[in-house]
Parts: structure tokens; sequence; C-alpha cells
């Protein structure tokens, strides 16, 4: 069907001005993060409370509308995007109940939000995205990782309780001892099986300073070996781990002449791996450093600091501020994130730093090194390879938009030999993933289930169509 500013008029009835038909604000929804794929939504329903959600699911599926559920809309294929009703949860804000284990607040609620409450009573979520500026619920309906996942997880495995409304306009609370079918897919299930609404996540205990530890590494093959000491099961002093792949220019190589091709030349860099490394003290009780570095070999110790936990929590944000102000924000960004087996890493990240050159990422792009155990995740529908660690890999480019089409030809190429490899993409970003088989291979035993769990809590396919493919 044809999706017209008419084919909400029933809605507009029901929410009034929150109902938002005017070209600028639809323009504004038209896109995501990524910058690559532009669908113009009908309507934009800014709901501010579960049973609104419902009522717009309820009106959309009676009337074959798509419905596409967003808050700051950080994916980068279009996941929340649609060119039916877009709903936006920024106007459901509210922190209801934070106690010794666990906030209880709106999906809608950005982490940032929450961590300073959260600090204010001496407690913390045991896992943070970089980004803080990203809902509660938009990360657990993806995974959501951060520096501390070797340790806890993703967020998705942090939720104790949602609301969902499903695709069926039905309010239903589920957990792991309640309708735990929806618990189990609504988590890191892209919002295609329903909207969280409300949530229950874990909090701890916070200590209030951070001692930040800056190493770097030359060798791969040796930051893994650090990392896997760093991980090591029931070693619980080192509390955080940061890391990326970082170039070092080097000047121009010919490339294509060992084949006879005499391509031409390329710019290319020297390789180095920078960690953060932290560890969670007071005042009084500092870490020993010698113990803390003793059994790690970096190249260099670069620096050393203490920061508050709030500052740490805020660290990335002046490189935010420089994103904004380099045009890096304003990019496209294909970003293109994968999980790999701990065996094949090192050779699968040499073998494409080799060919990439320096200046491919744009200013301000960057590689994300993510090692993680392999044990620390449960949720059914977060995929990442077997084995006792695994490492998390990320090319994030911010490039024009005239660079697109060969950016996201090489960046392919790159996500399908780390999934020759083994790996698993982090779904968030940059997909390409077009038929049914590779969506099966890419879910592998849950993904018959994952087709059920479809059928049961949006039996008409109005969350998201298009994206996943079922058939």
């Amino acid at each position: 069907m044809t999706i017209t500013a008419e084919s909400v008029n029933g809605l507009k009835e029901r929410l009034g001005e929150r109902l938002i038909l005017d070209d600028a604000t639809r323009q504004e929804f038209q896109s995501d993060f990524g910058r690559m794929i532009m669908r113009l939504p009908c309507a934009v329903a800014r709901c501010e409370n579960v049973e609104e959600v419902a009522e717009v699911v309820k009106y959309c599926r009676e009337n074959g509308i798509p419905i596409a559920p967003r808050g700051p809309g950080h994916t980068q294929s279009g996941q929340s995007t649609t060119e039916g009703v877009v709903i936006d949860t920024s106007s459901m804000q509210n922190i209801y109940e934070i106690n010794d284990d666990h906030a209880y607040c709106d999906g809608g609620v950005v982490w940032k939000d929450l961590v300073k409450a959260a600090l204010d009573k001496g407690l913390i979520p045991p896992v943070l995205t970089n980004n803080l500026n990203v809902s509660i619920a938009g990360t657990t309906s993806v995974a959501g990782l951060g520096v501390h996942s070797f340790r806890y997880g993703a967020q998705s495995d942090n939720a104790i309780w949602l609301e969902v409304v499903t695709g069926t306009g039905e309010i239903v609370h589920c957990s792991a001892d309640e309708n735990k079918d929806l618990f189990d897919c609504a988590r890191s299930g892209l919002g295609q099986f329903g909207i969280i609404t409300k949530i229950k996540t874990r909090l701890h205990k916070a200590k209030s300073m951070i001692r930040n530890y800056f190493l770097m590494y030359d060798d791969l093959g040796q930051f893994m070996k650090d990392s896997e000491i760093i991980m090591a099961k029931g070693d619980m002093k080192y509390h955080s781990m940061e890391s990326r792949c970082a170039p070092c220019a080097a000047g121009f190589k010919s490339i294509g002449e060992g084949m006879g091709l005499g391509i031409g030349r390329q710019a290319f860099a020297y390789w180095l791996y920078p960690m953060s490394l932290t560890v969670d003290f007071e005042p009084g009780n500092e870490p020993d450093d010698k113990e803390i570095l003793g059994p790690l070999n970096p190249y260099r110790m670069l620096h050393q600091q203490d920061v508050s936990h709030w500052e740490f929590t805020l660290r990335l944000e002046p490189l935010f501020e420089l994103w904004h102000r380099s045009g890096y924000w304003d990019g496209i960004h294909p970003w293109m994130e994968t999980i790999l087996p701990w065996g094949e890493a090192q050779g699968y990240i040499e073998e494409v730093l080799s060919q990439l050159p320096p200046q491919a990422l744009g200013p301000g792009g960057h590689i994300l090194l993510w090692p993680s155990r392999g044990d620390t995740s449960e949720v059914p529908l977060f995929k990442y390879p077997d084995g006792e660690f695994v490492m998390g890999w990320g090319l994030l480019p911010g490039i024009p938009a005239k660079y697109q089409e060969e950016a996201c030809m090489k960046l392919d190429m790159a996500s399908e030999l780390s999934i020759w490899k083994g790996a698993k993409r982090y779904l968030s970003g940059f997909i390409t993933f077009d038929t049914e088989e590779k969506w099966a291979n890419h879910f592998g035993d849950v993904w018959l289930w994952m087709k059920e769990m479809k059928k049961k809590w949006d039996p008409d396919g109005i969350f998201a169509p298009g994206f996943i493919q079922y058939e």
C-alpha cells in the first residue's frame, strides 16, 4: 500500500499534536547515524507512555502500516527508519527507582542520565557503551557492548525485566521467569518482536575513583597474550579494557607489482595497538601499580592518571566534540563491526590492516579492538563465536557521501572475509545480509525458533520490516 499522511488520520485524532506530520520533523527521522538509508516516515509518533505506544501499534496493525521504534537513532543500516510511523521514545524519560541491585526506568532514558542518577547513590550499571547518549531500550535491543563486557557480558545480559508492546499492541511483562520466550527475543532482537517501553537493568556498587593506565603495543600477538592475562577467569583486579588499532603513517608503497599489475602507489601504515586499562579504588586504598602492570609486557607505558567514576564514563565526550567540529559526525558511517574467533583474529586483523590506507577511515575514523571472554553472555540472539576468548573488531569510518559506494564495497569484502573465518557480525552497523540464508547462517541454531517468535509476537510483520529476511 502507499503510505500517506491520510493513512494516519485516525492516529491524529488520538495523539493530537504528538503525532507530527510536518516535513521538517519527518526529515529529521528519515535516516539514522549511518546516513546511508533514506526512508521518509509518513508520521512521527512522540508517545509519552506505554498506553500511547500500544494505541499506535494497534492502529498501524489494523491499517497495515510499518513501525520503527527509535531513540537517538544510532544504527547505521536504516534499522530505526521506516516509511510508515516512527515511534519516538525520547519523551519517555522517567527513572522510577534506583536500588542496590537494579534501576527501573522508561526505555527512552539515555544511559548518561541513568549513570548520573545511579552514581549519586554510589551505584553504576555493570556495562556501559562508549557513547552514553543512546537509549537503554535501544542498546538492550541490539546487545550493548562496552569496556567491562569481558567481565559482565552485554547490556542485554544485565536486563532483568522488560515491559514490551508486541506487534498486536498487547502490553506484556517478561523476565527469565515470566514470558521467557519474549524476554529472550526482545533482548538483542533489534526491535523485531516488540518495543521495550520499561526496563529493569542491573546496578552494582561503584568505587569513587578509577586509576587509568595507558599502554602501547607494537605487536598484536603480544597484545592478545596480555589480554588473556587481563581476562583470566577469577582474576578480578583488572576492571576494564579499551583498545584500538592506531596507524603510524609510514609513506607510500607500490601495489600490484608482484603480480605484474603495476597498479600504483598507496599510503600504508605501521600499526600500533593502544590499550586503556583501569582499576577501581577508594582513596586510601590505591592500587599497587607493580601488581597491576607486572604480568604485562607492553611496548611502552605511556601515561597513568586517577579520575572520578563520573569523569571516566564521560571520557569520550571530548572526542565526540572533535567529531562534530571536523565533520566526521555529519559524514556517512558504514561501521563494520565483527566478532572473531580468537584463533583467527590476529591473522585476519593483520591481513586487513596491511591493505588499509590510513586515510581511508576519514578524519576521526578509527578501528576498535574489543577482546572479551566467550562465556560472559547468555542472550540467545546475541551471536558470537565459540571459544574461551573472542575478539571484537570494528572499522568505524566517517566519510563524505561521494565515497560511499567504494567504501561500502571494501567494507563488505572485509565483512565476508570475517564471516568465512567464523566471525559473527554486530547487527547495529553496516549490514548487507539480503537473503534468508545469510540470516540463518548468522543466527544458527536459534533461527527456526526466531521465526516462530516473529509469528507469535509480531504476526503481521509490522516492526521494522525488510531488515531481516525471514523467507
